[in-house]
């Protein structure tokens, strides 16, 4: 990820842990295909030369989801988080995200379950410690072989 797209990283990180906070609140929520398109489109991006607008249209669309989010589903909007403080397993798992996204980025369908994961795992990267990461991390493979079947 190139340093000018840390605050698009970061303001995914922030959907994830609001989408996950809703998820683990409300039983049975999975959101709709919507934020798992702009969370995929912002992660496929992130090794991209945007523009200044293109990048700050994309933080203030993910940026409104997550206080859409906060609102409909009663949980805190969660900030955007400071990718310059990752380091080790929480930069893998970005990465891993990262190329998971692209992968999926021309697929016509989603999985329901491969967006969770996603959800969760940038959730992940926001909680203090490593040990959500490496449970993501852990089951990085299995996320990978479901996109190939869509």
């Amino acid at each position: 990820m190139n340093d000018q797209n840390a605050q698009l990283a970061g303001a995914l990180v922030g959907l994830g842990a609001t989408i996950t906070q809703a998820m683990d609140r409300i039983e049975d929520f999975v959101p709709c295909g919507h934020p798992a398109s702009v969370v995929i489109n912002g992660l496929a991006s992130l090794d991209d030369s945007l523009t200044d607008d293109q990048r700050d249209e994309q933080v203030s669309s993910i940026t409104g989801l997550i206080e859409h989010v906060s609102e409909k589903r009663g949980v805190p909007a969660h900030d955007i988080a400071n990718i310059f403080e990752l380091g080790g397993i929480k930069t893998q798992l970005l990465d891993e995200l990262k190329h998971l996204a692209i992968a999926m980025k021309p697929k016509t369908d989603t999985d329901p379950n491969v967006n969770a994961w996603m959800y969760r795992s940038l959730a992940a990267i926001e909680h203090d410690g490593n040990l959500e990461a490496a449970a993501r991390m852990a089951e990085v493979r299995s996320v990978k072989a479901a996109v190939e079947t869509l």
